[in-house]
């Protein structure tokens, strides 16, 4: 139901193309787990080892500090921080804080483009301090674009052909991509935000033309990929049947299981806060909430629920944002859905 466009009233169909934006976190972590399965990687290996930019991290004193009022870290962060958020690097509830204006700025981690090439913002990230002590804390969104360079490290290959070899193709989500190129563009869904709550006005961000029909910068694990719900639920289908698919076995049981459980304490799911609801905790790359139900919300206006118990799966892909980490309307009213 809806329309690609408001200008051209274009129908919805099964092919249309969204933004998924934060939806990649959930296959970013998915392809980590396909090398953890192979025994290539372990949860507990630290990550400098790979990437010598995040060795001898600082920390901040306490998260609204100021950048030079810092501690050493006890340890190095492990391939599980980056996978569950608690590695330290990322935002916090606090968005005036001096470390989120640095993320936003110095990182570019907002809703336009980046312009830094991986290795620039590699070295700039760890330049940063982490907010918390490796493992302790919880912060959003940076452990993922972060996760998503250190594969590409491991395996010595681009993010965007790793995931198409090992998690698009054997899947058969052949929609799901990094840009949206000419030919395709047709059906690629415009995005829009709300200009007036009270009058209920969209403001249309970007058209078929704009931000996804060129490369991004580097393949950003956190947020780049767009695609089909058709493409996405084949995702979701692997995570209900425990890593299985028609060709086989994508990623161990036991490490589906861990995927999808909640990976945080008490302390911890408070700290995340506002970022995730009462009771709602993280497993790796998305959240997991007290029905059981593991899948994440993209801040462009998409949801997955993958409630591996009873077998189901809830998709929603919209166009327009949300109004910040409380949501929206729609998705209040979507959320109440049976």
């Amino acid at each position: 139901m809806g329309v690609h466009d408001l200008s051209t009233m274009q129908p919805m169909t099964k092919e249309s193309l969204f933004a998924w934006d934060s939806l990649s976190k959930l296959l970013t972590a998915a392809l980590a787990l396909t090398i953890i399965g192979d025994g290539r990687l372990r949860l507990h290996d630290e990550v400098d080892r790979w990437m010598p930019e995040l060795e001898e991290p600082r920390v901040l004193v306490s998260p609204d500090s100021s950048l030079t009022d810092t501690v050493s870290a006890d340890r190095g962060m492990t391939v599980e921080d980056l996978l569950t958020l608690r590695g330290g690097p990322g935002f916090t509830p606090n968005f005036d804080s001096p470390i989120v204006h640095e993320l936003t700025t110095t990182l570019q981690e907002g809703p336009t483009p980046r312009t830094m090439d991986r290795f620039t913002w590699l070295k700039a990230a760890g330049d940063l301090p982490l907010v918390h002590q490796p493992g302790e804390g919880w912060t959003y969104n940076t452990g993922s674009t972060l996760l998503g360079l250190f594969l590409e490290r491991v395996v010595g290959q681009s993010l965007d052909d790793f995931m198409n070899e090992r998690i698009l193709s054997p899947l058969g989500m052949h929609d799901t991509r990094w840009l949206v190129d000419q030919h395709d563009a047709h059906r690629f869904a415009s995005r829009y935000e709300l200009s007036s709550e009270a009058k209920g006005v969209l403001k249309e961000v970007d058209a078929p033309s704009g931000v996804y029909s060129r490369p991004p910068s580097f393949p950003d694990g956190a947020s780049g990929l767009i695609g089909t719900a058709d493409d996405l639920l084949k995702f979701a289908k692997m995570l209900i049947n425990s890593g299985r698919y028609d060709g086989g076995q994508l990623i161990p049981r036991q490490l589906v299981a861990a995927m999808t459980t909640d990976q945080l304490t008490s302390q911890q799911r408070q700290q995340a806060r506002p970022f995730l609801g009462p009771g709602e905790g993280w497993g790796y790359g998305g959240s997991v909430r007290q029905d059981g139900s593991y899948g994440w919300t993209g801040g462009l206006g998409t949801t997955v629920r993958v409630h591996t118990r009873r077998g189901e799966v809830s998709i929603l892909l919209t166009q327009v944002a949300l109004y910040g980490p409380g949501g929206s309307p729609t998705f209040a009213k979507y959320e109440q859905l049976d």
